[in-house]
Protein backbone atom coordinates (compact mmCIF):
# COMPACT_ATOMS: atom_id res chain seq x y z
CA UNK A 1 0.00 0.00 0.00
CA UNK A 2 1.24 3.31 -1.37
CA UNK A 3 2.01 5.52 1.91
CA UNK A 4 0.01 9.13 1.62
CA UNK A 5 2.59 12.15 1.25
CA UNK A 6 2.26 14.45 4.90
CA UNK A 7 1.22 17.76 2.75
CA UNK A 8 -0.09 19.62 5.79
CA UNK A 9 3.06 20.80 7.96
CA UNK A 10 5.37 23.05 6.92
CA UNK A 11 8.90 21.75 5.95
CA UNK A 12 12.44 23.32 6.14
CA UNK A 13 12.41 26.06 3.41
CA UNK A 14 15.49 26.05 1.28
CA UNK A 15 17.66 29.17 0.67
CA UNK A 16 17.37 28.94 -3.32
CA UNK A 17 15.75 31.98 -5.23
CA UNK A 18 15.28 32.86 -8.56
CA UNK A 19 16.07 29.43 -10.81
CA UNK A 20 16.96 30.30 -14.27
CA UNK A 21 15.46 28.00 -16.83
CA UNK A 22 18.23 28.59 -19.31
CA UNK A 23 19.95 26.49 -16.30
CA UNK A 24 18.23 23.33 -16.64
CA UNK A 25 19.55 20.61 -18.58
CA UNK A 26 16.70 18.86 -19.68
CA UNK A 27 15.72 19.88 -23.11
CA UNK A 28 12.19 19.71 -22.65
CA UNK A 29 12.24 22.58 -19.75
CA UNK A 30 13.74 24.63 -22.09
CA UNK A 31 11.49 24.11 -25.16
CA UNK A 32 10.07 27.95 -24.73
CA UNK A 33 13.67 29.30 -25.29
CA UNK A 34 14.43 26.98 -27.82
CA UNK A 35 11.36 28.45 -29.93
CA UNK A 36 11.29 31.00 -32.34
CA UNK A 37 12.20 34.88 -31.56
CA UNK A 38 9.03 35.32 -32.92
CA UNK A 39 7.15 32.81 -30.16
CA UNK A 40 8.82 34.33 -26.90
CA UNK A 41 8.24 37.65 -28.09
CA UNK A 42 10.25 39.72 -25.90
CA UNK A 43 12.72 36.52 -24.51
CA UNK A 44 15.87 35.79 -25.75
CA UNK A 45 16.93 32.62 -26.21
CA UNK A 46 19.41 32.58 -23.24
CA UNK A 47 16.44 33.51 -21.34
CA UNK A 48 16.94 37.19 -20.34
CA UNK A 49 14.64 40.05 -21.04
CA UNK A 50 16.29 43.10 -21.60
CA UNK A 51 14.74 46.94 -20.34
CA UNK A 52 16.95 49.25 -22.32
CA UNK A 53 15.20 52.10 -20.17
CA UNK A 54 15.39 50.26 -16.51
CA UNK A 55 19.13 50.53 -15.44
CA UNK A 56 20.90 47.34 -14.52
CA UNK A 57 21.28 43.92 -15.40
CA UNK A 58 18.62 41.87 -17.65
CA UNK A 59 16.18 40.36 -15.99
CA UNK A 60 16.14 36.35 -16.73
CA UNK A 61 12.73 34.14 -16.76
CA UNK A 62 13.55 31.75 -13.24
CA UNK A 63 10.94 29.55 -10.95
CA UNK A 64 10.27 31.75 -8.42
CA UNK A 65 11.77 29.44 -5.03
CA UNK A 66 11.24 30.60 -0.91
CA UNK A 67 12.82 33.45 -0.70
CA UNK A 68 11.31 34.89 -3.74
CA UNK A 69 7.74 34.76 -2.43
CA UNK A 70 7.72 38.27 -0.60
CA UNK A 71 8.63 39.59 -3.75
CA UNK A 72 6.08 37.69 -5.40
CA UNK A 73 3.60 38.49 -2.96
CA UNK A 74 4.13 42.47 -3.46
CA UNK A 75 3.99 42.47 -7.16
CA UNK A 76 0.56 40.73 -6.64
CA UNK A 77 -1.38 43.20 -4.52
CA UNK A 78 0.78 45.69 -6.76
CA UNK A 79 -1.01 44.30 -9.85
CA UNK A 80 -3.96 43.74 -9.43
CA UNK A 81 -4.56 45.66 -5.99
CA UNK A 82 -5.46 45.12 -2.88
CA UNK A 83 -9.20 45.72 -3.09
CA UNK A 84 -9.09 43.16 -6.15
CA UNK A 85 -7.87 40.34 -3.57
CA UNK A 86 -10.43 41.57 -0.81
CA UNK A 87 -12.19 38.65 0.47
CA UNK A 88 -15.02 40.32 1.87
CA UNK A 89 -16.02 41.50 -1.52
CA UNK A 90 -15.23 38.65 -2.82
CA UNK A 91 -17.35 36.20 -0.98
CA UNK A 92 -20.85 35.85 -0.30
CA UNK A 93 -22.56 36.24 2.87
CA UNK A 94 -22.87 32.22 2.87
CA UNK A 95 -19.06 31.98 2.07
CA UNK A 96 -17.86 34.45 4.65
CA UNK A 97 -19.95 32.17 7.39
CA UNK A 98 -17.98 29.05 6.80
CA UNK A 99 -14.87 31.18 7.78
CA UNK A 100 -15.75 32.13 10.92
CA UNK A 101 -14.56 32.20 13.40
CA UNK A 102 -11.74 34.23 11.28
CA UNK A 103 -13.99 36.48 9.20
CA UNK A 104 -13.50 39.92 11.07
CA UNK A 105 -9.56 39.03 9.68
CA UNK A 106 -10.68 38.43 6.13
CA UNK A 107 -13.04 41.50 6.68
CA UNK A 108 -9.90 43.58 7.10
CA UNK A 109 -8.30 42.21 4.39
CA UNK A 110 -5.91 44.86 2.84
CA UNK A 111 -2.38 46.30 2.96
CA UNK A 112 -0.61 44.33 5.14
CA UNK A 113 -3.02 42.00 5.78
CA UNK A 114 -3.30 41.29 1.92
CA UNK A 115 0.12 40.80 1.68
CA UNK A 116 0.24 38.35 4.94
CA UNK A 117 -2.40 36.51 3.29
CA UNK A 118 -1.23 35.91 -0.54
CA UNK A 119 2.41 35.01 1.16
CA UNK A 120 1.01 32.46 3.11
CA UNK A 121 -1.21 31.19 0.18
CA UNK A 122 1.56 30.68 -1.88
CA UNK A 123 3.79 29.20 0.66
CA UNK A 124 1.08 26.56 1.02
CA UNK A 125 0.37 26.00 -2.50
CA UNK A 126 4.06 25.63 -2.84
CA UNK A 127 4.58 23.64 0.15
CA UNK A 128 5.89 20.59 -1.74
CA UNK A 129 8.17 22.57 -4.46
CA UNK A 130 10.02 24.33 -1.60
CA UNK A 131 10.67 21.81 1.02
CA UNK A 132 14.08 21.15 1.39
CA UNK A 133 14.29 17.18 2.38
CA UNK A 134 12.47 17.11 -1.98
CA UNK A 135 15.24 19.41 -3.20
CA UNK A 136 17.64 17.24 -1.71
CA UNK A 137 16.61 14.11 -3.11
CA UNK A 138 16.24 15.78 -6.91
CA UNK A 139 19.00 14.71 -9.45
CA UNK A 140 19.01 18.13 -10.28
CA UNK A 141 16.82 21.45 -10.12
CA UNK A 142 15.21 19.98 -13.16
CA UNK A 143 12.55 18.78 -11.31
CA UNK A 144 11.76 22.30 -9.88
CA UNK A 145 9.56 22.03 -13.02
CA UNK A 146 8.20 18.37 -12.59
CA UNK A 147 4.48 18.02 -12.86
CA UNK A 148 2.62 17.13 -9.42
CA UNK A 149 3.54 13.77 -8.11
CA UNK A 150 -0.23 12.38 -7.94
CA UNK A 151 -0.01 9.26 -10.10
CA UNK A 152 -1.33 6.24 -8.73
CA UNK A 153 -3.46 8.37 -5.71
CA UNK A 154 -7.40 8.45 -5.69
CA UNK A 155 -8.69 11.51 -6.46
CA UNK A 156 -9.42 13.01 -2.88
CA UNK A 157 -5.66 12.50 -2.63
CA UNK A 158 -4.34 13.74 -5.75
CA UNK A 159 -6.03 16.74 -5.40
CA UNK A 160 -4.35 17.48 -1.84
CA UNK A 161 -0.61 16.68 -3.26
CA UNK A 162 -1.38 19.34 -6.47
CA UNK A 163 -3.15 22.05 -4.11
CA UNK A 164 0.80 22.20 -2.55
CA UNK A 165 2.70 21.48 -6.15
CA UNK A 166 2.26 24.94 -7.97
CA UNK A 167 4.94 26.36 -9.45
CA UNK A 168 5.67 30.18 -9.51
CA UNK A 169 7.21 31.39 -12.75
CA UNK A 170 9.20 34.86 -12.30
CA UNK A 171 10.66 37.34 -14.86
CA UNK A 172 13.44 38.61 -12.10
CA UNK A 173 17.17 39.72 -11.76
CA UNK A 174 19.37 40.13 -8.72
CA UNK A 175 20.70 43.61 -7.50
CA UNK A 176 23.47 45.19 -5.32
CA UNK A 177 26.58 43.37 -3.65
CA UNK A 178 27.37 39.96 -3.20
CA UNK A 179 26.14 40.38 0.65
CA UNK A 180 23.30 42.23 0.43
CA UNK A 181 21.53 41.10 -2.83
CA UNK A 182 18.08 42.26 -3.52
CA UNK A 183 15.64 40.45 -5.84
CA UNK A 184 13.81 42.48 -8.11
CA UNK A 185 10.62 40.84 -10.43
CA UNK A 186 8.19 42.70 -12.47
CA UNK A 187 6.48 39.57 -13.62
CA UNK A 188 4.95 36.65 -12.41
CA UNK A 189 2.72 33.67 -13.03
CA UNK A 190 1.35 30.38 -11.47
CA UNK A 191 1.08 26.99 -12.91
CA UNK A 192 -1.29 24.18 -10.70
CA UNK A 193 -3.31 21.45 -11.57
CA UNK A 194 -6.86 22.04 -10.38
CA UNK A 195 -10.21 20.39 -11.11
CA UNK A 196 -11.94 21.78 -14.11
CA UNK A 197 -15.35 22.61 -12.43
CA UNK A 198 -14.78 26.41 -12.74
CA UNK A 199 -14.69 27.28 -9.31
CA UNK A 200 -12.13 29.99 -8.52
CA UNK A 201 -9.40 29.28 -6.28
CA UNK A 202 -8.22 31.18 -3.13
CA UNK A 203 -5.00 31.78 -1.57
CA UNK A 204 -5.74 28.51 1.10
CA UNK A 205 -6.34 25.51 -1.00
CA UNK A 206 -8.35 23.96 2.35
CA UNK A 207 -11.10 26.49 1.75
CA UNK A 208 -11.37 25.26 -1.85
CA UNK A 209 -11.82 21.82 -0.96
CA UNK A 210 -14.36 22.58 1.71
CA UNK A 211 -16.61 24.42 -0.48
CA UNK A 212 -16.27 21.90 -2.66
CA UNK A 213 -17.39 19.56 -0.28
CA UNK A 214 -20.47 21.53 0.88
CA UNK A 215 -21.34 22.09 -3.34
CA UNK A 216 -21.34 18.36 -3.64
CA UNK A 217 -23.17 17.24 -0.37
CA UNK A 218 -25.91 19.67 -1.49
CA UNK A 219 -26.09 18.20 -4.89
CA UNK A 220 -25.20 21.62 -6.53
CA UNK A 221 -24.47 21.48 -10.38
CA UNK A 222 -20.61 21.74 -9.92
CA UNK A 223 -19.69 18.75 -11.78
CA UNK A 224 -15.90 18.98 -13.39
CA UNK A 225 -15.73 18.86 -16.97
CA UNK A 226 -12.57 16.70 -17.22
CA UNK A 227 -12.09 13.45 -15.02
CA UNK A 228 -9.15 14.11 -13.87
CA UNK A 229 -7.38 17.29 -12.65
CA UNK A 230 -6.02 19.85 -15.24
CA UNK A 231 -3.47 22.70 -15.75
CA UNK A 232 -4.26 25.78 -14.55
CA UNK A 233 -2.73 29.37 -14.99
CA UNK A 234 -3.69 31.98 -12.58
CA UNK A 235 -1.74 35.51 -11.18
CA UNK A 236 -0.38 36.21 -14.31
CA UNK A 237 0.98 40.12 -13.42
CA UNK A 238 3.27 42.18 -14.85
CA UNK A 239 4.35 45.48 -13.13
CA UNK A 240 3.17 48.61 -14.73
CA UNK A 241 7.02 49.91 -15.63
CA UNK A 242 7.45 47.14 -18.20
CA UNK A 243 3.78 46.72 -19.92
CA UNK A 244 3.10 46.95 -23.30
CA UNK A 245 6.44 44.83 -24.14
CA UNK A 246 4.68 41.23 -24.86
CA UNK A 247 5.86 39.51 -21.36
CA UNK A 248 2.51 38.61 -20.58
CA UNK A 249 2.26 36.57 -23.93
CA UNK A 250 5.58 35.84 -23.33
CA UNK A 251 4.74 34.43 -19.89
CA UNK A 252 1.40 32.76 -20.67
CA UNK A 253 3.46 30.69 -23.66
CA UNK A 254 6.05 29.32 -21.57
CA UNK A 255 3.36 28.23 -19.15
CA UNK A 256 1.74 26.23 -22.56
CA UNK A 257 4.44 24.75 -23.23
CA UNK A 258 5.77 23.02 -19.59
CA UNK A 259 2.23 22.10 -19.57
CA UNK A 260 2.62 20.28 -22.76
CA UNK A 261 6.45 18.95 -22.70
CA UNK A 262 7.02 18.43 -19.33
CA UNK A 263 3.98 17.98 -17.52
CA UNK A 264 2.24 15.76 -20.40
CA UNK A 265 -1.20 17.46 -20.92
CA UNK A 266 -2.81 18.92 -23.76
CA UNK A 267 -5.33 21.52 -22.47
CA UNK A 268 -5.03 24.61 -20.16
CA UNK A 269 -7.70 26.51 -18.08
CA UNK A 270 -7.97 29.71 -16.37
CA UNK A 271 -9.96 32.60 -15.45
CA UNK A 272 -10.40 35.79 -16.64
CA UNK A 273 -12.35 38.83 -15.41
CA UNK A 274 -14.90 39.83 -18.62
CA UNK A 275 -14.48 43.27 -18.13
CA UNK A 276 -10.64 43.58 -18.30
CA UNK A 277 -10.25 44.07 -21.50
CA UNK A 278 -6.42 43.75 -21.51
CA UNK A 279 -6.59 40.15 -20.30
CA UNK A 280 -9.35 39.10 -21.99
CA UNK A 281 -7.79 40.11 -25.24
CA UNK A 282 -4.51 38.71 -24.99
CA UNK A 283 -6.00 34.98 -24.13
CA UNK A 284 -8.45 35.08 -26.77
CA UNK A 285 -5.65 36.23 -29.20
CA UNK A 286 -4.08 33.05 -27.83
CA UNK A 287 -6.15 30.81 -28.88
CA UNK A 288 -8.26 30.59 -25.82
CA UNK A 289 -12.31 30.02 -25.75
CA UNK A 290 -15.33 29.99 -23.32
CA UNK A 291 -15.50 26.79 -21.61
CA UNK A 292 -19.39 27.54 -21.49
CA UNK A 293 -20.02 27.06 -17.68
CA UNK A 294 -19.53 29.07 -14.61
CA UNK A 295 -19.08 27.63 -10.74
CA UNK A 296 -22.59 28.74 -10.12
CA UNK A 297 -23.94 27.24 -6.54
CA UNK A 298 -27.00 29.49 -5.03
CA UNK A 299 -24.18 31.56 -2.88
CA UNK A 300 -21.06 32.16 -5.77
CA UNK A 301 -22.09 36.11 -6.15
CA UNK A 302 -20.10 37.59 -8.52
CA UNK A 303 -18.21 34.60 -9.26
CA UNK A 304 -20.53 33.26 -11.37
CA UNK A 305 -20.23 35.90 -13.79
CA UNK A 306 -16.01 35.07 -14.38
CA UNK A 307 -15.07 33.88 -17.61
CA UNK A 308 -13.81 30.56 -17.35
CA UNK A 309 -11.49 29.50 -20.60
CA UNK A 310 -9.61 26.68 -22.11
CA UNK A 311 -7.22 25.81 -24.44
CA UNK A 312 -6.23 23.29 -26.52
CA UNK A 313 -2.14 22.74 -26.85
Amino acid sequence: MKCIPNVSQRPNYTTLHLVPISSMTDLSRKTFLNSPQSFRTCIEENGTFIATDLPGSPFQLCVAEEDDLPIVSKLMIDAFGADAITLSTDLSTFERSLLNPGVEAFNAYSGLVAYKEVLSGLRRRLLHRINKDNLQEKTSLDNLLSPPPIINYNDTVAESIAATSSVILALGREQGQENAKNIEIVATVELRLQPTDAKIPFSEPWFDRIERHIARALKMNVEPKELHLQPYLSNLCVDESVRGRQIGKAMCRCVEKIVKDVWGYEKIYLHVDLENSAALNLYRSEGYKDVGSRWNPFWAGKASEIGYYYKKL
